[in-house]
Protein backbone atom coordinates (compact mmCIF):
# COMPACT_ATOMS: atom_id res chain seq x y z
CA UNK A 1 0.00 0.00 0.00
CA UNK A 2 1.50 3.44 -0.78
CA UNK A 3 0.76 6.83 0.93
CA UNK A 4 -3.05 7.07 -0.58
CA UNK A 5 -3.98 3.62 0.27
CA UNK A 6 -3.85 2.01 -2.93
CA UNK A 7 -2.41 -1.67 -3.64
CA UNK A 8 -0.54 -2.26 -6.45
CA UNK A 9 -0.53 -6.20 -8.14
CA UNK A 10 1.41 -7.51 -11.22
CA UNK A 11 1.32 -10.64 -13.22
CA UNK A 12 4.22 -11.72 -14.87
CA UNK A 13 2.79 -13.95 -17.84
CA UNK A 14 4.86 -15.65 -20.65
CA UNK A 15 2.90 -13.23 -23.45
CA UNK A 16 2.38 -10.27 -21.23
CA UNK A 17 2.87 -8.39 -17.81
CA UNK A 18 -0.74 -7.24 -16.02
CA UNK A 19 -0.56 -4.60 -13.55
CA UNK A 20 -3.20 -3.33 -11.67
CA UNK A 21 -4.00 -0.64 -8.85
CA UNK A 22 -6.96 -0.30 -6.25
CA UNK A 23 -8.39 0.82 -3.37
CA UNK A 24 -10.90 0.09 -0.35
CA UNK A 25 -14.13 0.96 -1.11
CA UNK A 26 -17.59 0.31 0.83
CA UNK A 27 -17.97 -3.40 2.31
CA UNK A 28 -14.81 -4.44 1.33
CA UNK A 29 -15.35 -3.93 -2.05
CA UNK A 30 -11.94 -2.94 -4.15
CA UNK A 31 -12.04 -0.03 -6.68
CA UNK A 32 -9.78 -0.56 -9.28
CA UNK A 33 -8.26 2.82 -10.53
CA UNK A 34 -5.54 1.59 -12.90
CA UNK A 35 -5.48 -1.48 -14.93
CA UNK A 36 -2.85 -2.06 -17.79
CA UNK A 37 -0.46 -4.88 -19.30
CA UNK A 38 2.16 -4.77 -21.95
CA UNK A 39 3.79 -7.63 -24.15
CA UNK A 40 6.47 -9.70 -22.07
CA UNK A 41 8.94 -11.83 -23.79
CA UNK A 42 11.57 -11.90 -21.07
CA UNK A 43 10.14 -15.31 -20.07
CA UNK A 44 9.44 -19.24 -21.12
CA UNK A 45 6.71 -21.26 -20.15
CA UNK A 46 6.57 -18.72 -16.62
CA UNK A 47 10.15 -18.99 -16.11
CA UNK A 48 12.34 -15.65 -16.59
CA UNK A 49 15.14 -16.05 -19.63
CA UNK A 50 15.89 -12.31 -19.40
CA UNK A 51 15.94 -10.25 -16.81
CA UNK A 52 16.50 -7.25 -18.55
CA UNK A 53 13.48 -7.78 -20.71
CA UNK A 54 11.16 -8.80 -18.25
CA UNK A 55 12.08 -6.00 -15.89
CA UNK A 56 11.19 -3.46 -19.26
CA UNK A 57 7.25 -5.10 -19.24
CA UNK A 58 7.09 -4.52 -15.39
CA UNK A 59 8.18 -0.77 -16.21
CA UNK A 60 6.21 -0.03 -19.17
CA UNK A 61 2.93 -1.66 -17.24
CA UNK A 62 3.38 0.04 -14.10
CA UNK A 63 4.18 3.21 -15.69
CA UNK A 64 0.39 2.82 -17.35
CA UNK A 65 -1.45 2.23 -13.55
CA UNK A 66 1.03 5.05 -11.98
CA UNK A 67 -0.04 7.73 -14.88
CA UNK A 68 -4.31 6.42 -14.24
CA UNK A 69 -4.01 5.95 -10.41
CA UNK A 70 -1.82 9.19 -9.56
CA UNK A 71 0.82 6.86 -7.33
CA UNK A 72 4.30 5.37 -7.39
CA UNK A 73 4.24 1.90 -7.15
CA UNK A 74 7.01 1.15 -4.54
CA UNK A 75 6.25 -2.19 -3.48
CA UNK A 76 4.11 -4.59 -4.89
CA UNK A 77 2.47 -7.96 -4.76
CA UNK A 78 3.84 -10.16 -7.76
CA UNK A 79 2.24 -13.78 -8.71
CA UNK A 80 4.51 -16.50 -9.24
CA UNK A 81 3.71 -19.70 -11.58
CA UNK A 82 6.28 -21.98 -13.83
CA UNK A 83 7.35 -25.34 -14.67
CA UNK A 84 9.97 -24.53 -11.63
CA UNK A 85 6.75 -24.75 -9.26
CA UNK A 86 6.22 -27.88 -7.13
CA UNK A 87 3.63 -28.79 -4.55
CA UNK A 88 3.05 -31.31 -2.33
CA UNK A 89 0.66 -32.63 1.01
CA UNK A 90 2.35 -32.86 3.90
CA UNK A 91 1.49 -34.23 7.47
CA UNK A 92 3.14 -32.91 11.54
CA UNK A 93 1.98 -34.43 14.64
CA UNK A 94 3.38 -32.87 18.59
CA UNK A 95 2.26 -33.77 21.31
CA UNK A 96 0.29 -31.41 24.09
CA UNK A 97 2.79 -31.27 26.99
CA UNK A 98 2.40 -27.56 28.28
CA UNK A 99 1.48 -27.66 31.77
CA UNK A 100 0.61 -23.50 31.49
CA UNK A 101 -2.34 -24.91 29.06
CA UNK A 102 -4.21 -27.15 31.27
CA UNK A 103 -7.72 -26.62 31.21
CA UNK A 104 -9.77 -26.84 34.85
CA UNK A 105 -10.38 -30.13 35.10
CA UNK A 106 -6.53 -31.16 34.03
CA UNK A 107 -6.79 -31.76 30.85
CA UNK A 108 -3.80 -30.63 27.83
CA UNK A 109 -5.35 -27.08 26.25
CA UNK A 110 -4.62 -26.88 22.34
CA UNK A 111 -2.77 -22.97 22.02
CA UNK A 112 -2.06 -20.96 18.97
CA UNK A 113 1.44 -21.75 20.04
CA UNK A 114 0.44 -25.05 19.60
CA UNK A 115 -0.82 -24.80 16.06
CA UNK A 116 2.17 -22.71 15.26
CA UNK A 117 4.25 -25.55 16.46
CA UNK A 118 2.69 -28.44 14.37
CA UNK A 119 2.77 -26.59 11.48
CA UNK A 120 6.31 -26.28 11.42
CA UNK A 121 6.38 -29.71 12.01
CA UNK A 122 4.75 -30.13 8.74
CA UNK A 123 6.86 -28.26 6.74
CA UNK A 124 9.96 -29.94 7.84
CA UNK A 125 9.78 -32.12 4.75
CA UNK A 126 13.50 -33.14 2.93
CA UNK A 127 13.67 -30.53 0.27
CA UNK A 128 16.19 -30.81 -3.01
CA UNK A 129 18.98 -28.64 -2.74
CA UNK A 130 17.96 -25.10 -4.52
CA UNK A 131 14.18 -25.17 -3.35
CA UNK A 132 12.43 -23.14 -1.00
CA UNK A 133 8.68 -23.25 0.33
CA UNK A 134 6.88 -19.99 -0.55
CA UNK A 135 3.18 -21.08 1.01
CA UNK A 136 2.37 -23.33 3.60
CA UNK A 137 -1.43 -23.65 3.29
CA UNK A 138 -3.14 -25.76 6.40
CA UNK A 139 -6.03 -28.13 5.32
CA UNK A 140 -7.25 -29.94 8.37
CA UNK A 141 -6.27 -30.99 12.19
CA UNK A 142 -6.94 -33.97 13.95
CA UNK A 143 -7.11 -33.85 18.42
CA UNK A 144 -5.84 -37.23 19.52
CA UNK A 145 -9.11 -39.20 17.57
CA UNK A 146 -11.49 -36.48 16.26
CA UNK A 147 -10.72 -35.18 12.79
CA UNK A 148 -11.76 -32.77 10.19
CA UNK A 149 -10.93 -29.97 12.24
CA UNK A 150 -10.34 -26.34 10.88
CA UNK A 151 -9.30 -24.54 14.05
CA UNK A 152 -8.42 -26.65 17.16
CA UNK A 153 -7.60 -23.68 19.26
CA UNK A 154 -8.98 -24.35 22.93
CA UNK A 155 -9.76 -27.78 22.15
CA UNK A 156 -7.83 -30.62 24.71
CA UNK A 157 -6.19 -33.39 23.92
CA UNK A 158 -2.60 -34.74 24.04
CA UNK A 159 -1.92 -35.14 20.39
CA UNK A 160 -2.51 -32.71 17.70
CA UNK A 161 -1.71 -33.39 13.60
CA UNK A 162 -1.80 -30.80 10.86
CA UNK A 163 -2.45 -31.99 7.51
CA UNK A 164 -0.85 -28.94 5.20
CA UNK A 165 -0.44 -27.93 1.15
CA UNK A 166 3.13 -26.90 0.41
CA UNK A 167 3.95 -25.01 -2.20
CA UNK A 168 7.60 -24.73 -3.36
CA UNK A 169 9.84 -23.03 -5.99
CA UNK A 170 13.13 -23.47 -7.34
CA UNK A 171 15.08 -20.67 -5.27
CA UNK A 172 17.05 -19.12 -8.47
CA UNK A 173 13.75 -18.89 -9.93
CA UNK A 174 12.03 -16.34 -7.37
CA UNK A 175 15.16 -14.22 -6.95
CA UNK A 176 15.36 -13.78 -10.50
CA UNK A 177 11.61 -12.03 -10.44
CA UNK A 178 12.80 -10.05 -7.24
CA UNK A 179 16.09 -8.62 -9.75
CA UNK A 180 13.81 -7.77 -12.59
CA UNK A 181 11.31 -6.30 -10.16
CA UNK A 182 13.80 -4.14 -8.89
CA UNK A 183 15.33 -3.29 -12.08
CA UNK A 184 12.39 -2.17 -12.52
CA UNK A 185 12.61 0.45 -9.66
CA UNK A 186 10.29 -1.42 -7.26
CA UNK A 187 10.55 -3.72 -4.39
CA UNK A 188 8.56 -7.49 -3.96
CA UNK A 189 5.73 -7.20 -1.40
CA UNK A 190 4.77 -10.74 -1.63
CA UNK A 191 4.72 -14.14 -3.89
CA UNK A 192 1.21 -15.34 -4.42
CA UNK A 193 0.41 -18.69 -6.52
CA UNK A 194 -1.45 -17.69 -9.18
CA UNK A 195 -4.07 -20.12 -9.48
CA UNK A 196 -4.31 -19.39 -5.49
CA UNK A 197 -4.77 -15.46 -6.56
CA UNK A 198 -7.46 -16.72 -9.16
CA UNK A 199 -9.35 -18.36 -6.95
CA UNK A 200 -9.37 -15.68 -4.82
CA UNK A 201 -10.86 -13.79 -7.66
CA UNK A 202 -13.10 -16.21 -9.22
CA UNK A 203 -14.79 -18.56 -6.72
CA UNK A 204 -17.48 -18.52 -4.81
CA UNK A 205 -17.72 -19.28 -1.35
CA UNK A 206 -20.45 -22.19 -2.02
CA UNK A 207 -18.33 -23.63 -4.32
CA UNK A 208 -15.42 -23.69 -2.46
CA UNK A 209 -17.13 -25.55 0.65
CA UNK A 210 -18.77 -27.91 -2.14
CA UNK A 211 -15.64 -28.97 -3.99
CA UNK A 212 -13.81 -27.03 -7.41
CA UNK A 213 -11.61 -27.01 -9.38
CA UNK A 214 -9.88 -24.20 -11.49
CA UNK A 215 -7.59 -24.25 -14.17
CA UNK A 216 -6.25 -21.40 -15.62
CA UNK A 217 -5.02 -21.21 -19.56
CA UNK A 218 -2.04 -18.83 -20.04
CA UNK A 219 0.64 -18.71 -22.71
CA UNK A 220 3.26 -20.51 -21.63
CA UNK A 221 1.78 -22.52 -18.31
CA UNK A 222 -1.68 -23.82 -17.58
CA UNK A 223 -2.31 -23.90 -13.75
CA UNK A 224 -5.10 -25.84 -11.78
CA UNK A 225 -6.16 -25.52 -8.27
CA UNK A 226 -8.43 -27.75 -6.20
CA UNK A 227 -10.27 -26.71 -3.44
CA UNK A 228 -12.56 -29.33 -1.40
CA UNK A 229 -14.17 -28.10 2.26
CA UNK A 230 -10.53 -28.46 4.16
CA UNK A 231 -9.24 -25.84 1.72
CA UNK A 232 -6.49 -26.17 -1.26
CA UNK A 233 -6.36 -29.85 -1.89
CA UNK A 234 -3.86 -29.73 -4.96
CA UNK A 235 -1.74 -27.17 -6.99
CA UNK A 236 0.02 -27.71 -10.18
CA UNK A 237 1.73 -25.40 -12.61
CA UNK A 238 2.13 -27.50 -15.81
CA UNK A 239 4.41 -26.39 -18.62
CA UNK A 240 2.41 -26.07 -21.88
CA UNK A 241 -0.46 -23.56 -22.28
CA UNK A 242 -2.00 -21.45 -25.44
CA UNK A 243 1.57 -20.68 -27.36
CA UNK A 244 1.58 -24.38 -28.20
CA UNK A 245 -1.72 -23.73 -30.02
CA UNK A 246 -0.05 -20.66 -32.02
CA UNK A 247 2.63 -22.80 -32.70
CA UNK A 248 0.80 -25.23 -34.17
CA UNK A 249 -1.37 -23.18 -36.46
CA UNK A 250 2.26 -21.32 -37.80
CA UNK A 251 3.67 -24.76 -38.19
CA UNK A 252 0.56 -26.45 -40.49
CA UNK A 253 -0.46 -23.34 -42.37
CA UNK A 254 3.42 -22.10 -42.59
CA UNK A 255 3.20 -18.61 -41.68
CA UNK A 256 4.35 -16.40 -38.92
CA UNK A 257 3.55 -17.26 -35.25
CA UNK A 258 2.17 -13.82 -35.00
CA UNK A 259 -0.01 -14.49 -37.95
CA UNK A 260 -0.68 -17.42 -36.25
CA UNK A 261 -1.95 -15.54 -33.40
CA UNK A 262 -3.86 -13.39 -34.76
CA UNK A 263 -6.03 -15.89 -36.73
CA UNK A 264 -6.40 -17.78 -33.40
CA UNK A 265 -7.97 -14.41 -31.81
CA UNK A 266 -9.87 -13.32 -34.63
CA UNK A 267 -11.16 -16.41 -35.96
CA UNK A 268 -10.39 -19.44 -33.32
CA UNK A 269 -12.56 -22.30 -31.92
CA UNK A 270 -11.68 -25.17 -30.30
CA UNK A 271 -14.99 -26.88 -30.56
CA UNK A 272 -15.21 -28.39 -34.21
CA UNK A 273 -19.46 -29.20 -33.72
CA UNK A 274 -20.49 -25.45 -33.01
CA UNK A 275 -18.21 -24.02 -36.02
CA UNK A 276 -19.66 -23.02 -39.97
CA UNK A 277 -17.47 -24.19 -42.92
CA UNK A 278 -19.37 -21.50 -44.70
CA UNK A 279 -17.17 -18.79 -42.41
CA UNK A 280 -14.50 -18.33 -44.62
CA UNK A 281 -11.30 -16.01 -44.26
CA UNK A 282 -8.16 -15.24 -46.17
CA UNK A 283 -4.96 -16.25 -44.59
CA UNK A 284 -1.77 -14.03 -46.21
CA UNK A 285 1.13 -16.46 -47.10
CA UNK A 286 4.53 -15.72 -45.48
CA UNK A 287 7.66 -15.13 -47.48
CA UNK A 288 5.71 -14.54 -50.46
CA UNK A 289 4.21 -17.40 -50.65
CA UNK A 290 0.68 -17.31 -52.51
CA UNK A 291 -2.37 -16.37 -49.96
CA UNK A 292 -5.36 -19.10 -49.58
CA UNK A 293 -8.59 -18.82 -48.11
CA UNK A 294 -9.63 -21.12 -44.91
CA UNK A 295 -12.89 -21.91 -43.07
CA UNK A 296 -13.67 -21.71 -39.02
CA UNK A 297 -14.18 -25.20 -38.96
CA UNK A 298 -10.67 -26.14 -40.14
CA UNK A 299 -8.73 -23.91 -38.19
CA UNK A 300 -10.94 -25.15 -35.18
CA UNK A 301 -9.43 -28.65 -36.11
CA UNK A 302 -5.93 -27.37 -35.43
CA UNK A 303 -6.92 -25.55 -31.81
CA UNK A 304 -9.61 -28.62 -30.83
CA UNK A 305 -6.58 -31.28 -31.28
CA UNK A 306 -4.55 -29.42 -29.06
CA UNK A 307 -6.55 -28.20 -26.54
CA UNK A 308 -7.87 -31.53 -26.24
CA UNK A 309 -4.18 -32.73 -25.24
CA UNK A 310 -3.83 -30.03 -23.06
CA UNK A 311 -7.17 -30.61 -21.19
CA UNK A 312 -6.77 -34.51 -21.19
CA UNK A 313 -3.25 -33.54 -19.56
CA UNK A 314 -4.64 -31.64 -16.98
CA UNK A 315 -7.07 -34.45 -15.70
CA UNK A 316 -4.66 -36.85 -15.82
CA UNK A 317 -2.76 -35.04 -13.36
CA UNK A 318 -5.51 -34.46 -11.07
CA UNK A 319 -6.44 -38.32 -11.49
CA UNK A 320 -3.11 -39.31 -10.34
CA UNK A 321 -3.13 -36.76 -7.33
CA UNK A 322 -6.43 -38.54 -6.61
CA UNK A 323 -8.22 -34.84 -7.33
CA UNK A 324 -11.20 -35.79 -9.29
CA UNK A 325 -13.30 -37.15 -6.39
CA UNK A 326 -12.75 -33.39 -4.84
CA UNK A 327 -14.75 -31.80 -8.01
CA UNK A 328 -18.70 -31.87 -7.14
CA UNK A 329 -19.40 -28.42 -8.45
CA UNK A 330 -17.38 -28.59 -11.58
CA UNK A 331 -14.66 -26.75 -13.11
CA UNK A 332 -13.92 -22.65 -13.78
CA UNK A 333 -11.87 -21.83 -16.30
CA UNK A 334 -9.85 -18.77 -16.44
CA UNK A 335 -6.97 -17.44 -18.09
CA UNK A 336 -6.18 -16.03 -21.77
CA UNK A 337 -6.27 -19.23 -23.16
CA UNK A 338 -9.95 -19.91 -21.50
CA UNK A 339 -10.95 -16.79 -24.07
CA UNK A 340 -10.92 -19.33 -27.26
CA UNK A 341 -14.64 -20.69 -27.90
CA UNK A 342 -15.62 -23.43 -27.79
CA UNK A 343 -13.50 -24.14 -24.28
CA UNK A 344 -16.87 -24.58 -21.88
CA UNK A 345 -18.05 -27.22 -24.39
CA UNK A 346 -14.60 -28.97 -24.82
CA UNK A 347 -14.23 -28.94 -21.48
CA UNK A 348 -17.50 -30.85 -20.40
CA UNK A 349 -16.60 -33.58 -23.15
CA UNK A 350 -13.45 -33.95 -21.73
CA UNK A 351 -14.16 -33.80 -17.79
CA UNK A 352 -17.76 -34.95 -17.79
CA UNK A 353 -18.46 -32.20 -15.29
CA UNK A 354 -20.35 -29.26 -14.94
CA UNK A 355 -17.71 -25.94 -16.34
CA UNK A 356 -18.07 -22.48 -16.24
CA UNK A 357 -15.96 -19.60 -17.35
CA UNK A 358 -14.79 -16.98 -14.20
CA UNK A 359 -14.81 -13.82 -14.25
CA UNK A 360 -13.07 -11.58 -11.44
CA UNK A 361 -16.10 -10.71 -8.80
CA UNK A 362 -16.32 -7.89 -5.81
CA UNK A 363 -14.55 -5.21 -8.05
CA UNK A 364 -15.90 -1.62 -8.51
CA UNK A 365 -14.46 -1.25 -12.11
CA UNK A 366 -13.26 1.90 -13.54
CA UNK A 367 -11.18 1.01 -16.44
CA UNK A 368 -13.85 -0.74 -17.57
CA UNK A 369 -11.95 -3.46 -18.62
CA UNK A 370 -11.40 -6.62 -15.88
CA UNK A 371 -14.56 -8.72 -16.37
CA UNK A 372 -12.48 -10.90 -18.39
CA UNK A 373 -11.24 -14.49 -17.07
CA UNK A 374 -7.19 -13.08 -18.41
CA UNK A 375 -7.60 -10.87 -15.01
CA UNK A 376 -8.68 -13.51 -12.67
CA UNK A 377 -4.96 -13.99 -11.40
CA UNK A 378 -4.05 -9.67 -11.08
CA UNK A 379 -7.43 -9.19 -9.58
CA UNK A 380 -7.05 -12.23 -6.90
CA UNK A 381 -3.30 -10.19 -6.75
CA UNK A 382 -4.59 -7.11 -5.26
CA UNK A 383 -7.59 -8.96 -3.55
CA UNK A 384 -5.04 -11.27 -1.45
CA UNK A 385 -2.98 -7.46 -1.01
CA UNK A 386 -6.08 -5.27 0.21
CA UNK A 387 -7.38 -8.13 2.55
CA UNK A 388 -4.17 -8.97 4.23
CA UNK A 389 -1.03 -6.49 3.86
CA UNK A 390 -0.22 -4.33 6.30
CA UNK A 391 0.64 -0.86 5.74
CA UNK A 392 4.20 -1.50 6.90
CA UNK A 393 7.02 -1.69 3.66
CA UNK A 394 8.00 -5.03 4.61
CA UNK A 395 10.13 -6.28 1.54
CA UNK A 396 10.50 -9.77 -0.06
CA UNK A 397 14.17 -9.65 0.75
CA UNK A 398 14.53 -7.48 3.86
CA UNK A 399 15.50 -10.16 6.18
CA UNK A 400 11.95 -11.00 7.23
CA UNK A 401 10.79 -14.13 5.24
CA UNK A 402 9.49 -15.60 7.71
CA UNK A 403 7.43 -13.51 9.49
CA UNK A 404 6.15 -13.14 5.62
CA UNK A 405 5.50 -16.78 5.66
CA UNK A 406 3.80 -16.64 8.88
CA UNK A 407 1.30 -14.09 7.68
CA UNK A 408 0.61 -15.78 4.35
CA UNK A 409 -0.11 -18.49 6.57
CA UNK A 410 -2.74 -16.36 8.36
CA UNK A 411 -4.39 -15.65 5.56
CA UNK A 412 -4.59 -18.92 3.72
CA UNK A 413 -6.37 -20.13 7.38
CA UNK A 414 -9.12 -17.18 6.82
CA UNK A 415 -9.94 -17.23 3.03
CA UNK A 416 -9.80 -21.05 1.95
Amino acid sequence: MNSRGIYVAIDIGTSKVCAIAAEPDHDDVLKVVGLSSSPSTGLRRGTIVDIQATADAIRTALDAIELSAGIKADYVTVGIAGEHIFSLNATGVIGIADPSNRSGDGELKISEEDVERVIESAKAVGLPIGRRIIHVIPQQFTVDDETGLRNPVGMTGRRLEAQVHLVTSATASTKNIITAVKQAGCQVRDFILEPIASAQSVLTEEEKKIGVGLIDIGAGTTDAIVMSKFGVEHTVSLPFGGNQVTSDIAGILRITEEQADGLKLKFGHCFTEDTKVDKVFDVKGAGGRQDRNMNESELSMYIEARMDEILRMVKANLADNGMLKHLNSGLVFTGGGSKIPGIVSLAKRVFDLPVRLGSPIGFIDTTEMIDSPEYATVTGLIAYAAKFQSEDKLGYDTGALRRMATKVTEFFKKNF
